[in-house]
């Protein structure tokens, strides 16, 4: 079912530059984004625009998780906050076969939502999600070497970013009414900041969700960002 109009938004984005890898290529063409949408708008599921599931929350829309996902590109521990219905966790498990990837989810329904579309996936040893607080980091005994945080945050979360592994990578979108996706890698402690595209997500929720932050002016994080940039 949708296979002709999920091909034809692959094409489109191969074609504008946000899949740049046969990995992503590929695994975007395999996973049907229609089971990742609320009910009543599983025909807009390959328009590239996001769409919601519940709870106020929703599903990035396909160019986003495109760039989120070859940004991620190689893992070998990936973990998410905000795992939604878990397009982008399946996007990024069918890219890269052999990663393992925990992601959290803060509500219970999504979550059971998210894990039913794994099994029917066939992904569910390679992916696991977890209803909790992902703001807090993730309960490994293992630091990842990529995260992915699918809400947006005004300022780099650094509560989870000393939890990455050094050498690691992070994929976040910082900013408060928009954002801009910043790929932010671990040197030695230190963060060498990459913007990657400006994008809207829903506010990262939690115990270190967008409340705990002081609200920064928008000037302040835009020179910020820039001065950081690699």
């Amino acid at each position: 079912m949708y296979e002709k109009e999920r091909n034809r938004m692959v094409d489109v984005l191969v074609q504008e530059g946000f899949i740049s890898s046969q990995a992503v290529e590929q695994a975007m063409r395999a996973v049907p984004r229609h089971e990742f949408v609320a009910k009543g708008y599983e025909t807009a599921a390959y328009e590239d625009v996001p769409l919601p599931t519940e709870s106020g929350q929703t599903t990035s829309a396909p160019s986003i998780v495109a760039i989120m996902c070859e940004a991620a590109l190689p893992f070998s521990l990936m973990f998410e906050v905000g795992c939604g219905y878990g397009y982008l966790a399946s996007i990024c498990a069918f890219a890269q076969p052999d990663g393992k990837i925990i992601t959290a989810e803060l509500y219970e329904s999504i979550s059971a939502r998210a894990a039913k579309n794994f099994r029917k996936l066939g992904i569910e040893d390679r992916v696991d999600v977890i209803a909790c607080d992902g703001s807090l980091g993730p309960p490994l005994g293992t630091p990842p070497d990529t995260m992915v945080i699918s809400a947006a945050a005004p300022e780099v979360p650094h509560m989870l970013f000393e939890k990455l592994a050094e050498g690691g990578k992070m994929i976040v979108p910082v900013g408060t009414d928009v954002q801009e996706l910043l790929l932010i890698k671990k040197r030695k402690g230190s963060m060498v900041i990459k913007s990657l595209i400006p994008c809207i997500f829903v506010p990262m929720q939690g115990t270190y969700g967008v409340h705990s932050y002081r609200r920064l002016p928008q000037e302040r994080m835009h020179i910020s960002l820039s001065s950081q940039d690699a």
